[in-house]
C-alpha cells in the first residue's frame, strides 16, 4: 500500500478525531488512539502487520522528540527546587507499586515469579502521553514540573527493579542461584551508555547551536541530533527515550539566551508526529486479549492494584518530603501511563521464560498478555486521569510562553517613547550631536508638523563626518533614507513581531495611525526580546510560588 498515502489519512482523521474529543472536554490523545484502534488489527484495519512494521521509524522519532522536550523542562533551578520531593515520590511510588501489584497479582496467580515479574513492570510511567496532555493543556506548577521529573527518571529506576525482579524470577523458576551482578549489571550499563549518548550529543548540539546565527539551520540541526540519539540508542539496544531525555536536559542547562529558540522550533514541528505516533500506538492496541477471562480478571487485578500504588506511593513520598499539598494530593492521577517500556520488557520476558519451556514458558505469555491488555486500557484511562490531576493541582493554562506573553500587548504598549527625531531641517553638525549622546544606530527623522518622514542611520552619513566643511549645508531632508516598514501604537504586537522576521529588520518606527502619519514611538527588537523573555520568566517564577 501507498506509505504516503496512508501518512496522509492517519494525520487528518486523527486531528478531525482529536478534535472532536477536544469538543467532548477531553484530552486530544484519546481521539487519535481511538482512530489508531479503528484501523488497526483490533478491528481488521488497514494498520496492521508489515504496514505498521515500516513506519516504526516514525514511533522512534516520536519517542525522541517527547524525551528531548521533557528533558528541556528540567532546568538546574527548578530541579534543584523540588529534588528532595522528586526524589521521595519517585522512589516511594515505584517501590510502593511494586509491592502492591506483586501481592495482588501472587494472590490470584499463586506464582511468586509471575507476581515480581509484573509487580516490576508495573513501577514503570509510559512519558508520551503524559507529556502530551500536560502540552495540551499548557500546564504548569509544582505537579506538572514534579511529573515531569518523575517520568525522565522513573525508566532508569524500573529498568532496575525489572533487572532484580527478571534474575529472581528465572531464578526461582528454575531453582537456581541469584547473581547479584545478573540483577543489576545489565540495567546499569543500559542506563550508563543511554546517559553516555545524550550527554554527549546534547554538549555537542549546545556548542553548535551556540555558534549558529541562521534560524533556517537550528530545526535541522536539533533534529539531526535528535535522530542521531535514537538511532545510536537502537545500535547499542539501549532505551531511546531516555538517551532523548539526558540530551534534552544537557541542552536545556548549557543553552544560551541564542539557542532557546531551538526548542521553541521543535515544539512548533512535533504536532503531526505526535499525531502518527498515537495513532499507531492506538493500531497496536489488541482489544482482543480482554476476551480472554483469565487475562480480564488478572488485568483489573493489575490496573487496580497499581493505580493504588501510584496513588499512594505519590502521596506517601510527598508527606515524607513536604511536598506542597497539590503535589501530595494530585501527582498521583499524573502516573497513571503505561507503555513503551513495559510493553518491550514484558516481550523480553516472554522471549526468556519461553527458552526455559514448560509452565515457565505458559507464565510468559500469561505477563505478555496481561501487560497488552492492561496497555490498553491504561493508554485510554490515563489522558483523563492527568487532566483530571493537573486540573484540581490548578495548573491548567498556566504555562506562560513568549507567544502568550506578546498577544497581551500592542505596539503602544512597548514602544520606547523617549528617543531623539531629528527634524528635517537639522543640518549635520545638529545631527551628529544627537547621535554623540545616544546609544542607537538608527534615527527617525519628522517634518516640522511630527509626521513622519523616514530614518537615518550611522552607516548613511558615514562619508559625511569626514566633510566637516559641509555640516552646515548637508540638512537630514538630503540624507534622510524612506522607509516602507513600519508599525502603528494599536497595532498588536504579534503582528510587529512577524513583521521584524519577515521584513528582517531590527528597528521599527511607530506612527500614531495609517491615516495620521505621526512619529509617536520606536521598536528595537532586541529591547522587546529582553523584555518579553523577563516577563516569562518574573510570571513563571510566580506561578511556581
Amino acid at each position: 500500500m501507498n506509505i504516503l498515502l496512508v501518512i496522509g489519512v492517519i494525520m487528518l482523521l486523527g486531528m478531525i478525531a482529536g478534535r472532536i474529543i477536544n469538543k467532548l472536554n477531553l484530552p486530544q490523545v484519546m481521539g487519535y488512539m481511538i482512530i489508531g484502534l479503528l484501523l488497526g488489527e483490533s478491528f481488521h484495519g488497514i494498520l496492521k502487520g508489515e504496514l505498521v512494521d515500516s513506519l516504526r521509524p516514525l514511533i522512534s522519532l516520536a519517542l525522541g522528540i517527547i524525551g528531548f522536550m521533557i528533558g528541556s523542562e528540567l532546568h538546574r533551578d527548578r530541579f534543584k527546587r523540588y529534588s528532595r520531593s522528586i526524589y521521595t515520590i519517585l522512589f516511594a511510588e515505584a517501590l510502593l507499586t511494586f509491592f502492591a501489584v506483586t501481592f495482588a497479582t501472587l494472590a490470584i496467580t499463586g506464582k511468586i515469579y509471575i507476581a515480581i515479574v509484573l509487580g516490576a513492570l508495573a513501577s514503570a510511567t509510559a512519558p508520551a502521553a503524559t507529556y502530551s496532555v500536560l502540552g495540551e493543556y499548557k500546564a504548569r506548577g509544582p505537579v506538572t514540573t514534579t511529573t515531569l521529573s518523575i517520568v525522565a527518571l522513573d525508566d532508569a529506576l524500573a529498568l532496575l527493579i525489572y533487572g532484580f525482579a527478571s534474575v529472581f524470577a528465572r531464578a526461582m523458576a528454575v531453582h537456581a542461584r541469584v547473581s547479584f551482578i545478573g540483577m543489576f549489571g545489565m540495567p546499569l550499563f543500559q542506563i550508563t551508555v543511554s546517559v553516555f549518548i545524550g550527554a554527549l550529543a546534547g554538549y555537542a548540539l549546545n556548542m553548535i547551536a551556540s555558534r549558529m546565527r541562521s534560524r533556517e539551520r537550528m530545526l535541522p540541526c536539533a533534529l539531526g541530533t535528535i535522530i542521531l540519539v535514537v538511532g545510536l540508542s537502537i545500535h547499542f539496544k539501549v532505551d531511546p527515550i531516555l538517551a532523548s531525555m539526558v540530551l534534552g536536559a544537557v541542552a536545556v542547562n548549557l543553552q544560551t539566551s541564542q539557542n532557546q529558540e531551538m526548542f521553541d522550533l521543535i515544539k512548533r514541528f512535533s504536532p503531526p508526529i505526535f499525531i502518527l505516533f498515537f495513532v499507531l500506538i492506538g493500531a497496536r492496541l489488541d482489544a482482543s486479549t480482554l476476551m480472554k477471562g483469565s487475562v480480564l480478571v488478572l488485568a483489573v487485578t493489575y490496573i487496580v492494584s497499581r493505580s493504588f500504588g501510584k496513588l499512594a506511593g505519590s502521596f506517601l513520598g510527598g508527606k515524607l518530603s513536604g511536598a506542597k499539598s497539590t503535589v501530595t494530593k494530585y501527582l498521583g492521577y499524573c502516573l497513571f501511563d503505561q507503555a513503551g517500556v513495559a510493553v518491550g520488557l514484558a516481550l523480553a520476558t516472554f522471549h526468556t521464560f519461553s527458552i526455559i519451556g514448560g509452565e515457565v514458558e505458559a507464565a510468559g505469555i500469561v505477563i505478555l498478555n496481561v501487560i497488552t491488555a492492561t496497555t490498553f486500557l491504561l493508554q485510554l484511562l490515563s489522558p483523563p486521569m492527568i487532566k483530571y490531576g493537573i486540573k484540581k493541582a490548578d495548573e491548567i493554562n498556566r504555562d506562560i510562553t513568549e507567544e502568550d506573553v506578546v498577544e497581551m500587548y500592542r505596539a503602544k504598549d512597548v514602544m520606547d517613547e523617549d528617543f531623539f527625531a531629528i527634524k528635517e531641517n537639522n543640518n549635520l553638525h545638529d545631527i551628529i550631536d544627537m547621535m554623540k549622546k545616544s546609544t542607537s544606530y538608527t534615527f527617525p527623522v519628522v517634518r516640522m508638523d511630527g509626521a513622519f518622514m523616514g530614518i537615518i542611520s550611522l552607516g548613511d552619513i558615514r562619508e559625511a563626518f569626514y566633510e566637516e566643511q559641509l555640516d552646515q549645508l548637508i540638512l537630514a531632508d538630503d540624507i534622510v533614507r524612506e522607509v516602507k516598514v513600519v508599525a502603528y501604537s494599536e497595532e498588536s504586537l504579534k503582528d510587529v513581531m512577524e513583521t521584524f522576521n519577515s521584513q528582517n529588520v531590527d528597528y521599527i518606527p511607530v506612527l500614531r495611525s495609517e491615516n495620521e502619519p505621526l512619529l509617536v514611538g520606536q521598536l528595537e527588537y532586541q529591547k522587546i526580546k529582553d523584555r518579553v523573555t523577563k516577563e516569562v520568566l518574573l510570571r513563571q517564577r510566580e506561578i511556581e510560588g
